[in-house]
Formats: C-alpha cells, sequence, structure tokens
C-alpha cells in the first residue's frame, strides 16, 4: 500500500483552503484518523479491488484505510459544527470502537445471530416508534458491523484506551 503523504486526506484539502475546517477540527481528524487505523486490522480496499480502481483511473485512491474513511466522513458531515461539538463526535467514534472490541471479542456465534436479529426485528418497525431498547439494538448491530468489517478483535485494546474509555463513562454518567 502506498504511503500517505498527509496525515489530513488530501480529499479534505478543499475544505481546509475554503476555512470550514479550524485548526482543532484538523487536530481531531488527524487523531481519529490515527485510532481507528489503530484498531482496523482489516483493509478498508482490499487488494483486488484497489488494483481494479488504479487501473481503471490510472491512480490510487485519496482513501485507501478505515482511517481515510472515517476522516473524510466525519470532517464532510459534521464541519459545521462548533469545535466542542465536533470533538465529542470524535470521541464518541473511540468509544463506539472500543465497546465493539470489549462486547464482540471472543463472542460465541450464537451472541452475534442474537444482536443481528433483534436488530432486524427493530429496524422492521417505523423508527418512530422505537423503544430505548430498539435504539440500542440497532446501535449494538453498528458496533458489530465495525468489528466485522474492520476486524477490531484482532488487536489487543490497550491499557491507554481501557483507562480512556473508563474515564469517559463516568464522565457520561456525571452529566
Amino acid at each position: 500500500m502506498a504511503e500517505n503523504k498527509s496525515e489530513l486526506n488530501p480529499e479534505l484539502f478543499d475544505m481546509m483552503r475554503r476555512g470550514q475546517l479550524s485548526a482543532n477540527k484538523i487536530l481531531n481528524l488527524i487523531s481519529l484518523r490515527e485510532l481507528v487505523d489503530k484498531f482496523a486490522s482489516k483493509p478498508f480496499l482490499e487488494g483486488e479491488k484497489l488494483q481494479e480502481i488504479k487501473e481503471r483511473t490510472g491512480v490510487e485512491p485519496d482513501i485507501l484505510t478505515w482511517g481515510d474513511y472515517f476522516q473524510t466522513e466525519i470532517a464532510s458531515r459534521y464541519f459545521d459544527k462548533a469545535d466542542s461539538e465536533f470533538s465529542k463526535i470524535v470521541d464518541t467514534i473511540r468509544f463506539d470502537l472500543i465497546s465493539a472490541h470489549l462486547i464482540f471479542s471472543d463472542k460465541p456465534d450464537y451472541f452475534v445471530d442474537s444482536v443481528r436479529g433483534q436488530a432486524l426485528v427493530s429496524k422492521s418497525i417505523d423508527s418512530s416508534f422505537w423503544t430505548l431498547e430498539d435504539e440500542e439494538n440497532v446501535h449494538l448491530e453498528i458496533l458489530l458491523d465495525y468489528y466485522d468489517q474492520m476486524g477490531i478483535g484482532e488487536k489487543p485494546l490497550s491499557i491507554s484506551d481501557r483507562v480512556w474509555y473508563e474515564s469517559f463513562e463516568l464522565k457520561q454518567e456525571a452529566v
């Protein structure tokens, strides 16, 4: 895989030039990319798919890793949020990745099947009628998708992530 030239994905350079990304948002996006790539053990693009894109377009795409994907997705979706809100969004993603690791690592297939089944039932209901449990079922499936697609459980959870996670949970309860 080619080495990325910048900590900020080139897809975001225009947004930066237009002043849509504050220094704080840029720093958050850089740390988000590093964090996501630290958790992901599966590629965002498989080798054949990457080769196919290069043959079709003549260039390598800018979005090569899960970190690139999350960085560009969050920047383009939430650039208009206040810096403090933007930081909370990035923290929530970190919390979700750690949660996915803790919830799904070493779980049997029936647990995973149960999560998918409950989410399927909840998604069959109009979301305006969802209970808190329905919301949790759908969110749990999103975490499971991260876990599967990114290969989150392949790497051990770092002590710093565990400590951060526990302090984040305490802050959430205090709010």
